[in-house]
């Protein structure tokens, strides 16, 4: 199929104004049946809908005002016919004056500059309104601008003057984002706006107190439950009903939108692929979040897909997930590394030897109300909440229960964020760790005797675990503890990669340990596929040793051998070496 056959649609790819999805011919998933468990009579008229950064609660928030906000009522037909929710035909639609504010914008580079920054937003939201309502009258001029609940206060007595009723919707998008900014880089900052009489809850308790004759109803959107406590002290009536099932679905994309999505998104028969085996290469690496127990669906993150599908488009090539990473998610795991600085060590070395285990995590409830004016670190159940709703773990739905619920690591990416974050608790400023070095001078020779690498491996892990800079020994944390040392060693046009994608011929998508490139795109390029298995040394000393071994090098062979026919590495010059350690010890090291 030539490309001038093929009709696209634009990707909406960091846009959220629903209202011009239609007219710059952008493709969206139709959430819009969402509006109908909001107007059900026993959903709480003042919910709270948690959901991790870049999943689309922007969007969300656009097409609510545009859906209830009488001044949209000319464009119901437009914005919503062929929509879910223009079936159901609600009497709902278009009957509120919607007020919302974006707490995204607020700069937090000071308190000053908060205060301000703050009340600036509440202007932006005011002034929206009066530009849709140009009869609405209101003078904020002489006001002083640093007095948000005073601002909030005097405009909705303005509406009540003007309208006489009854109906605003008050709507909040990310109202935890800038919160969350100071609680990352300055915590007495956040403590002062979230504390007793802090700009945070006095803003909340003004609402609430219009909520008697002005406020209709309001929606609140944000990342964690950390700010939450102090808003709903202030704002009690806010009901955070994040985990019902209803809801599972209201940011992010299911399997079923992206197979709508992905054909208006690319030419999928260009690609010489289907839309099926596209999915199939995001699934492990976009795919896995759960948001309640009761869910049959997990969802995608909606900007990773469509960051990734804008490059398949501009590139014309089907491309490996892995390589193409939302550049505004937090690829460093610098959060992660945050939430574990606000909890007690051992709490942190628990999560991280659980993730090098592959276990999961938990909880008899997600914590709701995290409150770090009366507690300064995080416990356990907290700490296991808050990367719930980060997004760094997610529902486990089968090994969940009415008593309690497990979290896991929903995908590939959250992973290796687990993994640079282990790097750095655990390896980063340790002396023991850095003191050792690998020797490379094989492996940069380009030759077939490694066997001086590994014993500097046998050296290096001896070191390490006689010192415990890793409470736990296995397969994962010595993948993690070879490929961290091999990265604090540069050397010139040398790249090593854990657990890199490839492809192979009828067996799909596999994960080499280790891939070390050395001489990168010259003619003497060579890469080096190194499979790691792991023995305790207590597997190696009974009758059952050298069984034991013999396995552990039968399967690194066979993965080798798939490893090497890989489409990646087509042409290549490759060298396969399987290396099984017992203990801190190479016991073998031979290529394949």
């Amino acid at each position: 199929m030539s490309e001038s056959t093929v009709t696209l649609l634009n990707n909406p790819y960091g846009q959220s104004a629903f209202d011009l999805f239609r007219q710059d011919e952008l493709a969206f998933a139709d959430k819009s049946l969402m509006i109908k468990y909001l107007d059900d009579k026993g959903t709480s008229k003042f919910p709270v809908l948690l959901r991790p950064r870049r999943f689309g609660k922007s969007t969300f928030v656009r097409m609510l005002k545009c859906y209830y906000d009488i001044s949209f009522k000319d464009r119901y037909e437009e914005l919503f016919s062929g929509t879910k929710i223009y079936e159901e035909n609600l009497p709902s639609h278009n009957s509120y004056h919607v007020i919302d504010f974006d707490f995204s914008r607020v700069n937090t580079d000071n308190y000053e500059t908060l205060v301000d920054s703050f009340f600036s937003v509440v202007i932006l939201g005011i002034d929206n309104f009066k530009r849709r309502y140009p009869d609405f009258k209101f003078d904020y001029s002489k006001l002083n601008k640093q007095d948000s609940v005073t601002l909030f206060n005097y405009f909705t007595n303005a509406y009540l003057n003007y309208f006489n009723t009854q109906k605003l919707y008050v709507m909040i998008d990310e109202y935890d984002n800038f919160a969350n900014e100071i609680l990352a880089k300055n915590l007495e900052l956040f403590l002062s706006i979230t504390g007793k009489s802090g700009l945070l809850k006095n803003f909340y308790a003004s609402i609430k107190a219009q909520t008697s004759d002005a406020i209709a109803k309001t929606f609140i959107t944000g990342v964690s439950s950390v700010s939450l406590d102090s808003l709903t002290s202030g704002f009690n009536i806010a009901l955070n009903v994040t985990s019902l099932d209803c809801f599972n679905e209201y940011a992010g994309f299911t399997e079923d939108e992206l197979e709508i999505l992905i054909p208006k998104l690319v030419d999928v028969e260009k690609l010489g692929v289907t839309t099926k085996e596209i999915i199939e290469r995001m699934k492990p690496v976009y795919d896995g979040y759960c948001f309640s127990s009761e869910a049959n669906k997990t969802v995608y993150n909606s900007s990773m897909c469509l960051y990734y599908l804008t490059k398949v488009r501009q590139k014309g090539i089907f491309l490996n997930p892995d390589e193409y990473l939302d550049p505004a998610s937090d690829h460093d795991g610098s959060r992660l590394s945050q939430l574990f600085n606000l909890t007690q060590k051992e709490t942190a070395e628990f999560i991280i030897d659980t993730y090098l285990q592959g276990g999961v995590f938990y909880v008899s409830k997600l914590s709701e109300n995290i409150n770090l004016n009366q507690v300064r670190e995080y416990n356990l159940e907290q700490l296991l909440s808050m990367l719930y709703y980060l997004g760094y773990l997610t529902i486990d739905r089968e090994k969940s229960s009415p008593s309690g619920l497990a979290l896991k690591i929903p995908n590939r990416f959250m992973s290796k964020l687990f993994a640079r974050c282990t790097i750095d608790f655990s390896f980063k400023d340790n002396t023991e760790f850095k003191a050792p070095k690998l020797n490379l001078s094989a492996l940069t020779a380009c030759e077939d005797d490694i066997s001086s690498f590994a014993e500097s491996c046998t050296e290096f892990l001896s070191r390490i675990m006689n010192n415990q800079v890793l409470s736990h020994m296995n397969e994962m944390a010595l993948n993690l503890a070879l490929y961290a040392k091999l990265e604090t060693m540069p050397i010139v046009n040398t790249y090593v990669k854990m657990q890199q994608s490839v492809q192979v011929p009828k067996e799909g998508e596999r994960f080499p340990d280790l891939v070390i490139t050395v001489n990168k795109g010259l003619p003497d390029e060579c890469i080096y596929i190194i499979e790691l298995k792991y023995l305790k040394k207590t597997e190696t000393r009974d009758k059952t040793g050298e069984s034991s071994l013999k396995s552990a090098i039968k399967d690194a062979t066979a993965e080798l051998t798939a490893y090497k026919s890989a489409i990646d590495f087509k042409g290549r010059n490759i060298k396969a070496y399987a290396m099984v350690f017992a203990g801190p010890d190479c016991v073998y090291c031979h290529q394949h």
